[in-house]
C-alpha cells in the first residue's frame, strides 16, 4: 500500500460526528487506556490532533491538571462541538486551534506528547504533517498513533511505522495488534 496508496477520504464530515461519542466506543478504546498508553505527567503540554467532538479529550484534560490539552482540528464545528463538551465537565485547561497540521502557527518543541487517533489516514500529505509535528514536540517527545477497527481511513501498523520513521522518530512500544493498536514513537 505505502506510498501508492491514495488518500481519497478526508476528515469525516461534522455532521456525522456525535456517532463518536458513542459510549460503546470505549469497549475498543477506552478514554482511561489511552491516557496511561500516553504516560502522561501532571503538568505535560500535550497536542491532539484531529480530535472530533472530543471523546478522548476530557480524560487526557483531567490526567494533566497543571498542564494545557491543545486540541487541532482543520474543522471550526468539531472544535465547537468539543469545546462545549469539555466546558459542561468543567475542564479549562484547554486550548482549541483550527488549523492545517501540515503547517501550524504553534512553537516548535512546545509539545510533551503529540497523539492521533483514527486521523493519520485523512491527512493528504502525511510525511508533512509528521515532519510539522516533530517540530512541535521537545526533544524525547512522544509521538502517539491509534488506528481502529471500522474507520474508513484506517493505516496499518506496519505502513505506520515506516512513514513515521522515515521522519526521524524512533519505535517505542505498540499496543493492542490487527486493526486496533496504538503505537508510540519518540523524537530522537
Amino acid at each position: 500500500m505505502s506510498e501508492q496508496h491514495e488518500h481519497q477520504h478526508g476528515p469525516m464530515p461534522y455532521a456525522r460526528a456525535p456517532h463518536l461519542l458513542n459510549p460503546l466506543r470505549s469497549l475498543i478504546l477506552s478514554p482511561k487506556a489511552l491516557a496511561k498508553r500516553l504516560d502522561l505527567q501532571r503538568d505535560f503540554q500535550v497536542l491532539e490532533v484531529g480530535p472530533g467532538p472530543g471523546y478522548f479529550s476530557p480524560e487526557i484534560a483531567r490526567s494533566i491538571p497543571a498542564g494545557k490539552l491543545v486540541l487541532v482540528d482543520i474543522q471550526q464545528e468539531m472544535l465547537d462541538m468539543a469545546r462545549e463538551r469539555l466546558e459542561k465537565q468543567g475542564i479549562a485547561n484547554v486550548e482549541y486551534v483550527q488549523g492545517d497540521t501540515a503547517s501550524l502557527r504553534l512553537p516548535g518543541s512546545s509539545f510533551d506528547v503529540v497523539f492521533l487517533v483514527a486521523v493519520l489516514g485523512e491527512v493528504p500529505d502525511r510525511g508533512r504533517c509528521l515532519r510539522e509535528l516533530y517540530r512541535l514536540l521537545r526533544p524525547q517527545g512522544l509521538l502517539s498513533i491509534t488506528e481502529q477497527p471500522g474507520d474508513p481511513d484506517f493505516t496499518p501498523m506496519p505502513e505506520v511505522q515506516i512513514l513515521v520513521e522515515k521522519e526521524g522518530f524512533h519505535l517505542e512500544k505498540t499496543y493492542g495488534r490487527g486493526k486496533n493498536y496504538t503505537i508510540n514513537f519518540r523524537r530522537a
